[in-house]
């Protein structure tokens, strides 16, 4: 078996991507034949997809690999394409696209303390999707923290995401007076209660499962990126950093708020397609290969013992 040309296939092959596309769609639609006319089905098909292309386009616009490789994409349609729990989850997909769509603005923030225009607008972003799904507001502090890695944070773009928090709610108000019914205002208002309830997890076995292997290839990535792989630019280990900062943080909320889960797997599964991509494709070690391809093994069952037991 010629490992090394399976890992160049993995990084560069047109026709892979296609086919895990293609498999992607195929094991949405299949089962749900009947159920064809779903809107959410499709929304939810076509959002993640984008999701995954939209990695493709943040590492081309910021090359933040310095090379091509549908590494990210793949990986991202891999951990959310066998899981029954992804296929009508609009409200998470459409917090999860929220939050991709963020990483532009925060990427193009790198030491720019002129950043106030990105930051509304990644506020802007986070209290829209919020209006759907509430915890999302939780990401403000992780988006922040980015500013702070990326060498542009300060008082100014602080205070320009309040105002994009403001703008949002005082519209909602000033449409509840124009059409004389508090109860529209209220009704977000009222969706702040449960924002901040723990619960004890609540993961399947093969949840579990992929939280263990996640976390330690976590762990393995982080000896990896900091300790020997000196060689890379600032801003690559800044933005891999942040990643892995925030992976860990997306691990937390997902077991302090296992009733969201799904919503927080489709948004934690961003920045480990990232963090996976990048390592499986700057090393030319034949073990690093061997690697990839059993991780890429293990999510394919992973995947089908998912959708085998829906």
């Amino acid at each position: 078996m010629n490992i090394g040309k399976i890992h160049k296939q993995f990084l560069s092959s047109k026709l892979l991507l296609s086919v895990i596309v293609f498999v992607f769609v195929a094991v949405r639609l299949y089962p749900a034949y009947d159920q064809l006319d779903d809107i959410r089905l499709w929304s939810c098909l076509l959002i993640q997809i984008g999701i995954a292309f939209f990695l493709l386009q943040l590492n081309h616009t910021f090359n933040i690999f310095q090379q091509h490789t549908f590494l990210p994409a793949l990986f991202y349609l891999l951990f959310v394409g066998g899981n029954p729990d992804f296929y009508y989850d609009l409200k998470g997909s459409i917090a999860a696209l929220c939050f991709v769509l963020s990483y532009y603005f925060l990427f193009d923030s790198y030491q720019k303390p002129q950043s106030q225009a990105n930051a509304l607008n990644i506020s802007l972003l986070l209290v829209l999707g919020s209006l759907l799904w509430t915890p999302l507001l939780f990401l403000f502090p992780v988006f922040w923290i980015g500013f702070y890695r990326f060498q542009s944070f300060n008082a100014r773009v602080f205070f320009a995401g309040l105002i994009g928090f403001a703008t949002v709610y005082l519209f909602i108000f000033a449409w509840s007076i124009y059409q004389g019914d508090k109860d529209i205002f209220l009704s977000f208002l009222s969706q702040f209660k449960t924002l901040f309830v723990v619960h004890k997890p609540d993961l399947t076995i093969l949840e579990w499962v992929i939280c263990g292997v996640l976390l330690l290839f976590g762990f393995i990535i982080g000896i990896y990126q900091f300790f020997f792989n000196i060689s890379e630019r600032v801003w690559t280990i800044s933005v891999l950093g942040y990643f892995y900062l925030s992976s860990f943080l997306f691990f937390i909320f997902l077991f302090l708020q296992s009733e969201y889960k799904s919503t927080w797997w489709l948004i934690n599964y961003v920045p480990i397609a990232f963090l996976a991509g990048h390592f499986f494709s700057r090393s030319n070690k034949r073990s690093v290969h061997y690697l990839l391809l059993l991780f890429f093994l293990f999510f394919v069952g992973i995947g089908i013992a998912q959708y085998m037991g829906s």
